[in-house]
């Protein structure tokens, strides 16, 4: 079977940035971020199994997820990896030679824990999820509103997911795989191993991802949004993280 993902690319220079969004919207959501990127690296963004472009093709488990996404960008320099697509972007960053990673939104466990606290309860969790395949449009609605809430241009964020929450929507069965997949995933160990840089950006006001848990990670470059919730690429000019995605090791 051909494990190579259907992409989008930007830009025609620079290193090569794999981009890889996150849960319920397909990779146009990070169209800012990726254009943003392309105009220093030259950036590829493949569509999840089950989203967008390859809205046909399935995968086993996340481990698989995350092989396919290593076969369609082999060259890959830097993972860049939003909220879910943060938790794929770690364990691809450990089975790959990459030289940086970007984590947007995004920490190494989503689910709180004794240890954890900074994570989702599993109370919150199961609300969020629930319905879900009977209703997968307002599950994702739900998060389009957890996602905009704190944001001080709410009305923008919200606006932007839903230009696209009826244009190829990923099933109900690629949506709950996803929710697993937070729901079970635990890569801190897998993350303080790796040794590359991070960096980190997070708006201070995301309710998705608490920025407390993006920041107990060692990032070498730490880059906090004010007013931004869950797509903080929409609130600031973006030179700075790409000048870090470019710099020489």
């Amino acid at each position: 079977m051909n494990d190579v993902l259907a992409a989008r690319h930007y830009g025609t220079k620079g290193p090569r940035v794999a981009l890889v969004h996150g849960w319920g919207w397909d990779g146009r959501l990070l169209a800012p971020l990726g254009e943003a990127l392309g105009e220093f690296c030259r950036v590829v963004q493949p569509d999840l199994p089950g989203y967008g472009l390859n809205l046909d093709r399935p995968c086993d488990d996340f481990d698989d997820c995350v092989d396919h996404l290593a076969q369609t960008v082999l060259d890959a320099e830097v993972l860049v990896g939003w909220s879910l697509g943060g938790l794929l972007a770690i364990a691809w960053a450990a089975r790959a030679p990459v030289r940086r990673l970007v984590l947007v939104g995004a920490s190494p466990r989503f689910m709180a824990g004794a240890d954890w606290p900074c994570g989702m309860t599993e109370e919150r969790f199961e609300a969020f999820a629930d319905g879900l395949e009977q209703d997968p449009r307002r599950t994702r609605s739900r998060f389009a509103a957890l996602a905009a809430l704190g944001d001080s241009d709410a009305r923008g964020a919200r606006g932007a997911m839903a230009a696209l929450m009826d244009d190829v929507p990923p099933a109900a069965p690629t949506l709950r795989q996803g929710l697993d997949w937070l729901r079970d995933r635990d890569l801190r160990d897998t993350l303080r191993a790796l040794p590359i840089p991070l960096c980190c950006l997070h708006g201070e006001q995301d309710h998705v991802v608490d920025m407390g848990a993006a920041a107990k990670e060692a990032a070498e470059r730490w880059i906090p949004v004010p007013g931004a919730a869950h797509l903080p690429w929409r609130h600031r000019e973006l030179s700075d993280l790409c000048a870090w995605v470019c710099a020489d090791d």
